[in-house]
């Protein structure tokens, strides 16, 4: 099984649950009240830790992050790479979910911003074939600069371009598994986000990015993938779950995606199984206190892919 490498965000997550989201100027009552470890590097690191990966997390926190590391550390993340700042605290999250599972979610990065390039190990990729994993919440010129060096090292990277922005061509041109939701892939493409499995395949095909594949997530409709020099998507559908909270679930498929491909599990075999953690993800509350383990995958029913 190859090692994992995650470079990407540590947060503290501050999660109110409520009747219904606010709207401009209102006010309302929490009805519960949750603070927990998050950030998407965190959190993917978390979900892939979970299901029997060996990971090693490429972050930036703040002196703050005593009880942080802690927890990560007892998820069994290596820290060795994660740097305190002194002048920093650790980034913020401010989730809010309502009774549908809808959140939404203001961040302030904190020491995240301050991870530079320097931050980076000299080697991502200790072997030919480790996976790295990298997302949007760290600078651009550092996700740049993992993704390149990961390619150039040999690893499989994967690159979940959330939140969403544009993504040079030259950088895509060095991932293998890109993994935008339908909102991250409108950013990409500059268009409109895909409302329909039909739209997403139909997009997907046209858009012909140059990584070797992509997979859109689509929430309880599933992930779409397309392979580089296939005409042809792949649907695989979401297995039906009793939804509490969604935030963490994109965390979870990327996590669970990484720990299947070290694995040596073929592309539409790690994609089913990342649906299935995703939807598992969603059945608590909290971001990385629902990711499921190994054992837990099992008993969730998946239809067929088409």
């Amino acid at each position: 099984m190859s090692p994992i490498t995650v470079v990407g965000s540590v947060n503290r997550d501050f999660v109110l649950t409520v009747e219904d989201l606010p709207k401009p100027g209102e006010t309302v009552l929490a009805r519960r009240f949750v603070e927990g470890v998050g950030g998407k590097g965190a959190n993917q690191a978390v979900a892939a830790a979970r299901l029997g990966s060996r990971v090693r997390l490429v972050a930036g926190v703040g002196t703050d992050a005593a009880a942080i590391l802690d927890a990560l550390a007892a998820e069994g993340v290596d820290l060795d790479a994660v740097r305190a700042r002194e002048r920093s605290t650790t980034g913020i999250a401010a989730v809010v979910v309502d009774d549908e599972g809808e959140n939404t979610i203001v961040v302030n990065p904190g020491a995240n911003a301050e991870l530079g390039a320097g931050d980076l190990p000299d080697r991502l990729v200790r072997a030919p074939g480790e996976i790295v994993l990298v997302q949007h919440e760290i600078a651009p010129e550092v996700v740049e600069l993992a993704v390149l060096r990961a390619h150039e090292q040999g690893g499989v990277v994967v690159l979940n371009p959330a939140p969403a922005r544009a993504v040079d061509a030259r950088i895509l041109a060095a991932v293998d598994v890109l993994v935008p939701n339908r909102v991250e892939l409108a950013a990409l493409l500059d268009t409109d986000p895909p409302a329909t499995v039909d739209e997403a395949r139909d997009l997907l095909v046209r858009a012909d990015l140059p990584c070797r594949a992509v997979v859109v997530t689509l929430g309880a409709d599933g992930a779409v993938l397309k392979e580089a020099g296939s005409p042809d998507t792949l649907h695989i559908p979401a297995p039906s779950v009793d939804a509490v909270d969604t935030v963490g679930a994109g965390d979870t498929f990327c996590g669970a995606l990484a720990d299947s491909l070290g694995r040596g599990a073929a592309l539409p075999a790690a994609v089913a199984r990342a649906v299935r953690a995703a939807s598992y993800a969603t059945t608590g509350l909290g971001a990385q206190t629902s990711m499921p383990y190994a054992g837990q995958l099992d008993p969730l029913a998946v239809t067929s892919a088409s």
